[in-house]
């Protein structure tokens, strides 16, 4: 009997650790930078470390919420970070880990299609947040990278974010430099332009390519 999603995506989610396939440990260098990725679920990341990261998203894009029809609401976004599905992938120094770099949280859900009988099967970025120092290193597409190759491990059909209209660089780097576009449920590819312009935001989405043993018809070797 085939597996529904529903199930599939219950059974990812009880995994301990969703990157068991890679590697340990996760590292990035570029030039000077020298990066350890610890990986963490809700439940186990360090309160410090939560609120660090909850801090770190409220300087990156407070300004970006309170211009936007949603507004900041802070015990909203906090609520968010810490649902019960979330993983984070957390960058450190390699040599000081106080000296804390950037993070990526991401979720393994169901997302609507525009099917309304289809559910897609998706490996969600929730945030992806870089301390300024960080910036512009390659970090930022390493931890994209890595959530491509979690989506892709799991049979996920594809990688999604929601992003602001106004957050213009977050836009560039994800269609220019990371291969994603918009969304079929994406208020500008569903709707007349008139009422796509109602919406401050945008989804975006880049495929899955699954080779896991997890796809018996995908056997290929992975990128990692």
């Amino acid at each position: 009997m085939p597996v529904s999603s529903t199930d599939k995506l219950s059974t990812i989610n009880q995994e301990e650790c969703l990157l068991r396939f890679m590697k340990q440990p996760l590292t990035y260098q570029n030039g000077d930078m020298d990066v350890v990725i610890d990986y963490y679920h809700a439940a186990t990341i360090p309160p410090d470390l939560a609120n660090w990261a909850f801090q770190l998203l409220k300087n990156n894009l407070y300004h970006l919420y309170t211009r936007s029809n949603l507004g900041w609401d802070e015990a909203a976004k906090m609520t968010d970070l810490q649902a019960p599905e979330a993983r984070y992938l957390v960058a450190r120094s390699a040599h000081d880990p106080s000296d804390l770099k950037g993070f990526l949280m991401f979720q393994m859900v169901l997302e609507e299609t525009m099917d309304d009988d289809v559910m897609a099967e998706v490996a969600y970025c929730y945030e992806l947040q870089l301390e300024e120092h960080a910036r512009s290193r390659g970090l930022g597409e390493y931890l994209m990278q890595l959530l491509f190759q979690i989506g892709d491990f799991w049979c996920m059909d594809k990688v999604m974010l929601t992003v602001f209209k106004d957050n213009t660089g977050a836009i560039k780097f994800y269609t220019k430099k990371m291969g994603f576009a918009l969304d079929e449920i994406s208020p500008s590819a569903c709707l007349s332009a008139r009422m796509a312009k109602r919406f401050d935001y945008e989804i975006l989405s880049r495929p899955c390519h699954p080779w896991s043993p997890l796809h018996p018809q995908r056997q290929a070797t992975p990128n990692i």
